[in-house]
């Protein structure tokens, strides 16, 4: 499957680059070839009383480009013989050993000067490879350490948590986690970052600190919101938005507290079967001047199950552009009612690359399930 790239990834795709470069040195040869033997036929048998060698200089100059030093040397050589056997014959000896010698030095030439700027070109792409290798090897690095300081799945009293995340590139915008504000209150939220990759990435990070700071010291999910936007707009370009489900847990009362900055609805499953979008909202993070966020309270009941997810994984396509769809993502969680939340959690990620099949991963996956129990 396309999903969920890797550093195995990385590697088929430098080893196709090899096989592919080896492939397109093997056609130029052919066309190096043929091209001799083209220019020595029509020599030969086409044009009478006039040498076309020289075009032997184009067959020579491309085999620089690809081969040894020494086997365009060698072809050089060849291609000389056969303008002095093909070509019109020279009145004296000593005028076809001139003619020889020129033809020689001209074909020699030719292929020296242009295989040094193949060595030269050669370096140069060796050193963007290289550069690429590196750069590769940081964002891995990167990678890495972005997903360790994504939560583990977790288990609090009366409420079991898990999530995680798939970034389209090595390095994902989006951003989930879980964390205990006392013993009777745990918070979760989830975030999607505009754009995908590195630049995205940058900010998840501030998000996660400017969060966990300010959690314990605010009211609520709708005062937390409202500090971050202020926040986001301090230290993003205009352009850049957040959009974030924020979602406080109340577990001896069993209440789920919630505000939306403009993130897909979570979904709410009762154990009767029921399933209900959290759909009140409010404006995305970090663009808008004056938002205002209002925090919603709702009833929880044991088994009920929260999926929060971002738009990487309902809005995923197959190869017929149908989209995974909230639709169907509520059916796998109806398929799975009596297994644990990490178990869940699996259970998404297998079905949305089954579903996309060949179709790439076209923005970075992020899901959380918490289960009341």
């Amino acid at each position: 499957m396309a999903f969920f790239r890797s550093k195995k990834d990385g590697d088929a795709l430098k080893r196709y680059e090899l096989v592919e470069e080896k492939r397109i040195f093997g056609m130029l040869n052919f066309v190096v070839l043929l091209s001799i033997a083209a220019v020595a036929y029509t020599d030969w048998f086409v044009v009478a009383n006039i040498s076309l060698g020289y075009l032997y200089v184009l067959s020579l100059a491309l085999s620089a480009l690809v081969n040894p030093l020494l086997l365009t040397i060698s072809l050089a050589a060849i291609c000389t013989f056969l303008q002095d056997i093909f070509g019109p014959p020279s009145n004296t000896i000593s005028l076809r050993v001139v003619h020889d010698a020129i033809m020689l030095g001209v074909f020699l030439a030719t292929g020296y000067l242009v295989w040094l700027i193949a060595r030269q070109r050669s370096r140069l792409i060796e050193e963007v490879r290289q550069q690429r290798d590196e750069y590769e090897s940081d964002l891995v690095l990167a990678a890495q350490v972005q997903q360790q300081v994504l939560p583990s799945p977790r288990t609090f009293q009366g409420l079991e948590l898990a999530g995680t995340m798939h970034a389209a590139r090595l390095l994902g915008g989006d951003y989930y986690d879980f964390f205990q504000i006392s013993d009777d209150i745990v918070d979760v939220v989830i975030a999607d970052v505009s754009g995908k990759g590195a630049a995205a990435a940058l900010l998840m990070p501030s998000l996660s600190v400017a969060l966990r700071l300010r959690a314990r010291e605010l009211s609520g999910p709708a005062a937390i919101m409202k500090d971050l936007d202020g926040v986001l707009k301090q230290v993003t370009r205009p352009a850049s938005f957040v959009t974030m489900f924020y979602a406080r847990f109340h577990l001896a009362a069993k209440t789920l507290e919630y505000a939306n900055g403009g993130h897909n609805p979570p979904i709410l499953l009762r154990p009767s079967g029921e399933i209900r979008l959290l759909e009140a909202s409010g404006p995305i993070l970090g663009i808008l001047n004056g938002t205002v966020y209002s925090n919603v309270t709702i009833n929880l009941e044991s088994g009920d199950i929260l999926t929060l997810y971002t738009d990487g994984v309902t809005e995923q396509e197959n190869k017929q552009d149908e989209q995974f769809s909230v639709d169907r993502l509520e059916q796998v969680l109806s398929e799975h009612t009596h297994v644990s939340s990490n178990t869940i959690v699996d259970a998404i990620c297998e079905a949305v690359p089954a579903f996309a099949g060949a179709a790439e991963q076209s923005d970075d996956f992020t899901v959380v399930v918490a289960k009341v129990s």
